[in-house]
């Protein structure tokens, strides 16, 4: 009797092991139902226990690209702020290079876009310390420097504008000696053909 429960056991139970061992390495919802079922039998599973970290890395993940698009649009937003001032103080340096020519009223230009550069300068600082401080990284900018860009003294221009009247006429004539000889170095200006 035990003889033939020796090839019972050679002749179906062995084949079938060995079947359903290649069924759950090779066949994935065998192996998913098999080791669900040892989970609930209170088995733990390898199976199991990679499901779960999926699930944990699958929202640490979403958690994470959330993060990056909040992150990306903040940054994005401080970037054309900045480049619109960059572009708006280019613009009025660019602008002001006339009127800065015209003895006495050329200081007052002078004098006013620098301190509309210095607001845009201000701003832009401002904005980058902001984005600094929101993802936790350091400021290189001394409060010292905040202080002098933000809050100039702008006595020390009107103090340098009661010195220079004087000298301002040898500079301004300076200035147009230089012009005339810039003016002829350039080559004449030519229409771009259309």
């Amino acid at each position: 009797m035990g003889h033939f429960f020796t090839r019972i056991a050679w002749t179906i139970i062995i084949p079938l092991l060995l079947a359903s061992n290649i069924l759950i390495l090779t066949w994935r919802p065998a192996t998913a139902a098999v080791s669900e079922w040892l989970d609930e039998a209170g088995v733990g599973t390898v199976y199991v226990q990679m499901q779960q970290r999926q699930t944990e890395q699958g929202l640490e993940l979403a958690a994470a690209e959330a993060r990056n698009n909040e992150v990306s649009a903040r940054i994005q937003a401080t970037g054309s702020a900045i480049r619109q001032r960059t572009v708006q103080s280019a613009s009025a340096t660019v602008g002001s290079l006339p009127a800065g020519a015209v003895p006495y009223l050329g200081w007052a230009v002078v004098v006013g876009v620098t301190g509309y550069e210095l607001m845009l300068a201000c701003e832009n600082l401002r904005d980058l310390n902001a984005l600094y401080s929101d993802f936790g990284i350091e400021a290189d900018t001394s409060d010292e420097s905040m202080a002098f860009i933000c809050d100039p003294d702008l006595r020390s221009f009107a103090e340098a504008y009661e010195r220079i009247p004087d000298a301002l006429a040898e500079e301004y004539a300076e200035f147009q000696a230089w012009a005339k000889a810039t003016e002829r170095a350039l080559p004449a200006a030519t229409v771009p053909a259309e």
